[in-house]
């Protein structure tokens, strides 16, 4: 999701607490929206795009939850409400988040709930967005008399660049999409960022945020935008005008061994482009992506549909003489060197390629 010309417009804060007995805390209310000046307005907003936007490791979800009285349908109801109205339903939402922390146990910390609205895209489209940020030991009571939580505390918490916002959801209007739809996936694009999710057991880690609170699930359709990522990507390598065959091979082993020995469970597009392409061409790369409807944003992996690409690395020369191995064994017993060769009819040197296998050869019968 790209979130361009962010505008955010209503940010209002409440308190959550960390289980302590059998009996839920309730949340603590802050009555009053937060105002920043300029410049912090203009941080805050960087940190959304930071959470949430195409160079994010945000994760895109389907919502699941379709009662009447989960999250999705208030975010539905609560996006168009005004000011007065909006102080109560981003409430509801805060009381949401902390009944789903009570469910869950002891282990989750309490924090503030940073509930805004706002608008984004050339066509102004609605954005709700959550973020649960930590509060740190040493801050003091943070409501003030007026019912607001308190500014410095929320810029220091914020805006500061040591600060973390750990975990963030954001509902984004769909440009294009059926108003008669009576489901929610139609009108909303779920985007949801967790600082454990990209670990390897980050999906169990944040169950309780992005399917208890917010009645999202990973989507259905991992496996497909997997293989899609897959091929796209081997066709760009392919294509690339300057870059020699052996660079090729070493790239398209690259993306097979990120795909089946990566360990997180996370495909990110743009930080796989960063770790392995030149930087003058992933600008280049992104706009392939987006050709090819890929998003560049963090999807689930799932290699079902790629899993014979994957088992097998294979190259093949302009003789069709073909080399098969698995991924690891490409990667650390063969070296391939592109080498001038004898010259043709008209005096021109051929490329041959050089290979070592570092194994004995064993005939079999």
């Amino acid at each position: 999701m790209t979130l361009t010309n962010l505008i955010v417009n209503r940010i209002i804060i409440h308190q959550i607490f960390q289980k302590t007995s059998d009996t839920m805390t309730p949340p603590e209310q802050s009555t009053e929206y937060t105002r920043f000046d300029t410049k912090a307005q203009m941080d805050f907003d960087s940190r959304v795009i930071g959470a949430l936007g195409s160079d994010s490791k945000a994760v895109s979800m389907q919502i699941i939850d379709l009662d009447e009285k989960g999250l999705p349908a208030l975010i539905d109801k609560a996006v168009n409400d005004t000011d007065d109205d909006f102080i109560n339903s981003s409430f509801d939402i805060a009381h949401k988040l902390a009944r789903a922390q009570f469910e869950k146990g002891r282990a989750i910390g309490g924090g503030i709930v940073v509930v805004f609205t706002g608008t984004y895209g050339i066509k102004d489209k609605k954005i709700l967005g959550i973020m649960k940020a930590d509060i740190h030991s040493g801050y003091e009571k943070i409501k003030t008399e007026g019912g607001q939580i308190s500014l410095k505390h929320i810029e220091d918490l914020l805006l500061t660049p040591s600060s973390r916002l750990y975990k963030t959801v954001g509902f984004c209007e769909k440009t294009e999409y059926d108003p008669l739809s009576t489901n929610p996936n139609d009108k909303w694009s779920v985007l949801i960022s967790d600082n454990q999710i990209s670990q390897v057991d980050g999906k169990a880690a944040a169950e309780y945020f992005y399917s208890t609170f917010a009645g999202c699930g990973y989507p259905e359709t991992s496996a497909r935008t997997t293989k899609f990522f897959y091929d796209a990507t081997k066709s760009f390598i392919l294509n690339l005008d300057n870059k020699t065959s052996e660079e090729k091979y070493e790239l398209s082993n690259a993306l097979t061994t990120y795909l089946k020995l990566g360990q997180s469970i996370l495909v990110n597009p743009i930080e796989f482009a960063e770790n392995f392409f030149d930087k003058e061409v992933i600008d280049e790369y992104r706009n392939h992506l987006k050709a090819s409807q890929i998003p560049l944003t963090s999807f689930t992996k799932d290699v079902e549909h790629i899993k014979n690409q994957l088992k097998l690395h294979k190259v093949t020369f302009s003789n069709n003489v073909k080399i098969e191995a698995d991924p690891d064994t490409f990667k650390n017993d063969i070296l391939m060197e592109t080498i001038e060769g004898e010259t043709d009819a008209n005096g021109v040197s051929q490329e041959w390629t050089k290979i070592i296998v570092k194994s004995k050869l064993t005939i079999k019968k």
